[in-house]
């Protein structure tokens, strides 16, 4: 730059001094302009390469996911090495580029400092490989195990089914505790993985740990921000918690003290409390219609997805690719996994058929996340989806999961119909929505609390588990009934080293979005359509990985700070029944609808699975529509008869008003006992499966440089030709006809 100055200055030395001065600046201008169109071209590029690296870690983690096995579970965890290896070289490529801090914009300094701070990849390789290994054996653990209790095998959806419908609190605590039991083994090395944060924080160039996990929710000091706004909604938690404590211990008959039995809840975490909504509601027949109206419906599966599309359309005024119909399995497990293949805005659901309350909301929240990929692409926010947790998506989904529970969204999906009374309708809207936030809000701190205790400390293994429970205690109201059982082994975020924070932000923002859409935090009974705050809320999605999500939600909403005070608003009128509730309480006994739900999920299962016959002259051709049966929580279930629950056989699930999903075969269809564990010890495994020549410098690719720069030459001459060109012409047409 200096040379070229000094020429300048000899150029234009004869030249009158303002005119000199103008050409000077102008070819600064220009020279400058030049540098950062080639930066820009270069972060696209790379963004371009991170796609290709993507998908394929994607498409193995999608492998592993509908078919767990050794051998797949094997390919993903080398693949996630491989991202990582590819990230570092990124990350050299994009430090040593030309770029000129003077010139770049915010959205610029935003996708510099996401491909910079690349997150856990810039860990060594012996660091990485640990954390990728226990992380990838604690999913396929979870994904694949299969506890005995009474000598009989249960899986994964025989035990959610038993804590469900089961009305023996003892029985719902023996499949709890047997189901955690057999995660119960990799308790010893979260000491070992939880601390490799603070190694990850260093790389990163962070101060601690803390500031690490919130620079990777884009949230500067978030955590305190949000210790102070859940403490103002701690009231309205404990109002929520005692009403469901005073319920559950007359079901149950248990003394009722501070704490509610984790196992009660109706889920292996206890953190949804969906499940006890026809329990604890004050109008249970009208739960109890809904819960029966969503199976009546046949919402199974991807009829589910079909009917949060419609949500989609309405507010977004956008619906899910054909893609993700076409590619994603509706027959799977639960909860559902969402993969996002980079390339296209590429996102597929794995997840089960079964129609239940948390799985309506979470189809929608599903949706709102498809939906948020779908229309950022745009803005091609790879880079984002690859480095960081994104609190708009959270914010988005949540939104959608508020929508889903409303009164107008119920009866526009038929769920409900005219002839309900209102008042009584909004409270069980009010009720689902406050038993599937809060708790979930709840344990999201406690799980982020207790882990950052646990590293400040130093603690060792063997007061792990007791920590964990003193934490659930404070936060979120439960307890464990005396047992030492380890349920942080179950959540996929503890044993990746993913914070909540994105998570908790973003279903507080979500209430924000609510009250900016509604004009209001009351339950509307109207519908989203025509609303013209929604334009503001797609630009918000439109430009989710351009720049910081704070930046984006104050440009087009105005909302400077997250604040919990639309929540306590949204619930007010909740709080006001359960005080009265509270103050002259009576129990409502509803077995009798249980077990009727119960057969009415059989008798759809029945016509859902009854072969169809189709008459074809000179023969007959049956055709079968494939779904798994569920089995009911009392009755002895065999491995075979429910393998598909753990390795997704090749039953696809077929309805009347869905498309076929592509059929996802499994590779185990018969998990024999070496299958349902790994067949090397964690410790064992982790020492053989790092190699020390490895942890070396990747090298830097110098092409993407060339390339970046060759296109803003190319076309800053194409631009030049056409300016001449054009010019030429416009000479040559008359004067008159210039401008016609």
């Amino acid at each position: 730059m200096a040379r070229r100055s000094f020429r300048l200055q000899f150029v234009l030395k004869g030249m009158p001094s303002k005119w000199a001065w103008i050409i000077f600046n102008l070819v600064i201008c220009a020279t400058a302009s030049f540098e950062h169109d080639s930066w820009k071209a270069f972060i696209q590029l790379t963004e371009f390469d991170y796609e290709d690296t993507c998908f394929s870690t994607a498409e193995a983690e999608w492998a592993f996911v509908n078919s767990p096995s050794n051998k797949t579970l094997s390919i993903w965890e080398e693949k996630l090495v491989d991202y990582a290896n590819f990230k570092h070289i990124q990350q050299i490529e994009v430090v040593n580029s030309p770029r000129d801090n003077n010139i770049s914009d915010s959205s610029s300094q935003y996708k510099y400092d996401v491909a910079v701070n690349i997150g856990d990849a810039l860990l060594n390789s012996s660091d990485f490989r640990t954390l990728v290994h226990f992380a990838g054996i604690a999913e396929f653990k979870r994904l694949s195990a299969v506890c005995k209790v009474s000598l009989t095998n249960y899986t994964h959806r025989d035990v959610e089914r038993v804590l469900h419908f089961s009305n023996s609190a003892e029985e719902k605590k023996n499949v709890w505790i047997a189901w955690h039991h057999e995660l119960s083994g990799l308790a010893k090395n979260i000491t070992t993985v939880l601390p490799i944060v603070e190694q990850a924080a260093k790389e990163n160039g962070a101060p601690d740990f803390i500031q690490y996990w919130e620079s990777l929710s884009g949230y500067k000091n978030g955590y305190e921000n949000i210790k102070y706004e859940w403490s103002k909604i701690t009231n309205l938690h404990k109002k929520i918690l005692r009403h469901v404590l005073n319920n559950l211990s007359h079901k149950y008959n248990f003394h009722a003290n501070e704490t509610i039995p984790a196992y009660l809840l109706g889920s292996l975490q206890g953190n949804d409390w969906t499940p006890v909504a026809v329990d604890v509601s004050p109008h249970p027949d009208l739960v109890h219609k809904i819960k029966k109206n969503l199976w009546k419906r046949k919402l199974l599966g991807k009829s589910l997805y079909e009917i949060a599309s419609h949500m989609g359309a309405q507010l977004l005024n956008n619906v899910p690719q054909y893609e993700f119909w076409r590619n994603s399995n509706f027959n799977g497990h639960c909860p559902s996994k969402l993969i996002h293949f980079c390339k296209d805005s590429n996102v597929r659901v794995s997840t089960c058929y079964q129609p239940t309350l948390s799985n309506f909301l979470s189809a929608h929240k599903n949706i709102g996340k498809v939906l948020f990929n779908q229309m950022s692409a745009d803005n091609v926010p790879v880079l984002t989806i690859a480095n960081r947790y994104s609190v708009l998506e959270e914010g988005v989904a949540e939104l959608f999961g508020i929508l889903a529970a409303s009164p107008a969204w119920l009866n526009h999906s038929r769920i409900i119909d005219n002839s309900v009374d209102n008042d009584q309708l909004l409270m069980v809207s009010l009720m689902i929505t406050a038993l599937d936030v809060l708790p979930r809000l709840a344990y999201y701190m406690s799980a982020d609390m207790w882990r950052i205790k646990v590293i400040e400390t130093g603690m060792k293994p063997e007061n792990l588990t007791l920590s964990w429970w003193q934490h659930r205690q404070e936060y979120e109201g439960l307890n464990n009934n005396g047992t030492e059982i380890p349920t942080f082994l179950n959540d996929d975020y503890i044993t990746s080293n993913k914070p909540y924070l994105s998570k908790i932000t973003g279903t507080i923002l979500a209430f924000q979005f609510y009250e900016y859409l509604m004009e209001s935090t009351e339950v509307r009974y109207d519908t989203i359509v025509g609303r013209q705050s929604k334009a503001d809320i797609i630009k918000v999605i439109q430009s989710g990985g351009s720049n910081e999500w704070s930046e984006i939600i104050k440009k087009f909403l105005e909302i400077t700070e997250i604040s919990v005070n639309p929540i306590l608003s949204f619930f007010s009128p909740l709080e006001d029944l359960i005080d009265e509730l509270d103050e002259d309480f009576k129990y409502k006994p509803i077995t009798v609808k249980e077990s009727e739900l119960q057969e009415l999920e059989k008798k759809i299962v029945a016509e859902v699975n009854a072969p169809t016959t189709t008459t074809v002259t000179p023969r007959t051709v049956i055709r079968r529509k494939g779904i798994v049966t569920p089995t009911p929580y009392n009755k002895e279930n065999s491995l075979r008869a429910n393998a598909n629950a753990v390795s997704n056989n090749n039953k696809s699930l077929a309805l009347k008003t869905s498309v076929h999903a592509t059929e996802q075969k499994s590779e185990n269809h018969n998990l024999s006992g070496s299958e349902v564990s790994t067949k090397v010890p964690f410790d064992e495994s982790l020492d053989n499966s790092i190699d020390p020549d490895q942890d070396t410098k990747p090298k830097m690719n110098t092409s993407k440089a060339v390339w970046a720069v060759g296109a803003v030459l190319l076309a800053t001459i194409v631009i030049c030709v056409i300016a001449i060109f054009g010019r030429q012409r416009c000479r040559k047409t008359p004067k008159n006809r210039r401008y016609v």
